[in-house]
């Protein structure tokens, strides 16, 4: 007290009438623990979304990559992104109980759940771009969430909608794009790289962007897999988000919004493209470009 008084009065003294006044610090992100499913978790709650860990690296870590997430999502779609709960488990965890899944949905939340795959590793080095999202790869899957709740608050409500129903809206190359426009934290020029490296190899435009592709076997597009996957997988990824990216440089952030909006609403590409305002109108106009793109382009 009498430190306070001498600081105060030091400050009357010099003409500062301004007090220093404390103010309360949250809790750590991750700290908070809490009962989910009859187990005892670490959890971080907010308005955007909610974070639940076996521990508190676990929360911190899926929080960063949320907020990356959330914040690429918002950018190119032009919307708020959905509310999700996701529920981090280290191995495979039994199902939850129907009143526990119904307890988010009541609060308006979809819930995710996430089982690391016992394949990855964590890198034995962090530099500036790894801090956070490093422990558990999560974000590729909650870019896919984000664009399957996407999809469905544009259909009419048909009951209970899984995800895989919703993503199959969406042709297999902007599922791809989004996955790496939204859910990696990493450099974009990775997929910038590889293309222009293995430029022999392309795969044909027309056949990039009508490939079918089961929803199921959309992990492998994970830029968490670059290094597991095939090399036409690996191909067909780097091109569909070198292709999103250059429309997002040439039309802006919003055409991938415009584009997936589209889609949902049973438009073709072709259509879509003929309503570019910066970028050629026809399929082989605009794959020259996108060479020329590929060529010029600055990482």
């Amino acid at each position: 007290m009498r430190l306070l008084w001498v600081l105060g009065t030091v400050a009357t003294l010099s003409g500062c009438r301004f007090w220093y006044k404390p103010v309360p610090v949250a809790n750590a992100i991750g700290e908070e623990r809490t009962v989910l499913a009859r187990d005892s978790v670490n959890v971080h709650r907010e308005d955007r979304f909610e974070v639940y860990g076996p521990n508190v690296e676990a929360v911190y870590d899926g929080y960063e990559q949320l907020n990356r997430a959330y914040r690429a999502f918002e950018r190119h779609f032009g919307a708020p992104a959905p509310r999700l709960a996701v529920a981090l488990a280290a191995d495979s965890t039994v199902p939850f109980d129907t009143g526990t899944v119904r307890s988010f949905h009541v609060r308006g939340f979809a819930l995710v759940r996430y089982v690391r795959p016992r394949s990855f590793k964590s890198p034995s080095r962090y530099g500036a771009l790894g801090y956070g999202g490093v422990l558990w790869p999560i974000a590729p899957t909650v870019a896919r969430s984000l664009l399957a709740r996407f999809a469905d608050a544009q259909l009419e409500r048909d009951g209970d909608r899984p995800n895989p129903a919703a993503l199959d809206r969406f042709p297999a190359w902007f599922r791809a794009a989004v996955i790496h426009l939204v859910g990696d934290a990493a450099s974009p020029s990775n997929d910038l790289d590889y293309v222009r490296e293995k430029r022999l190899s392309l795969v044909p435009f027309h056949d990039m962007l009508t490939l079918a592709r089961p929803v199921s076997a959309d992990s492998a597009l994970d830029p968490s897999r670059r290094g597991d996957t095939d090399e036409y997988t690996r191909m067909f990824a780097a091109e569909a988000t070198t292709f999103a990216r250059f429309l997002v440089e040439r039309e802006g952030p919003a055409v991938v919004g415009r584009v997936g909006r589209g889609y949902v609403a049973g438009r073709s590409l072709n259509e879509m493209i003929a309503e570019f305002h910066n970028s050629p109108h026809t399929m082989l106009e605009l794959e020259r470009t996108w060479k020329m793109w590929l060529d010029t382009r600055q990482n």
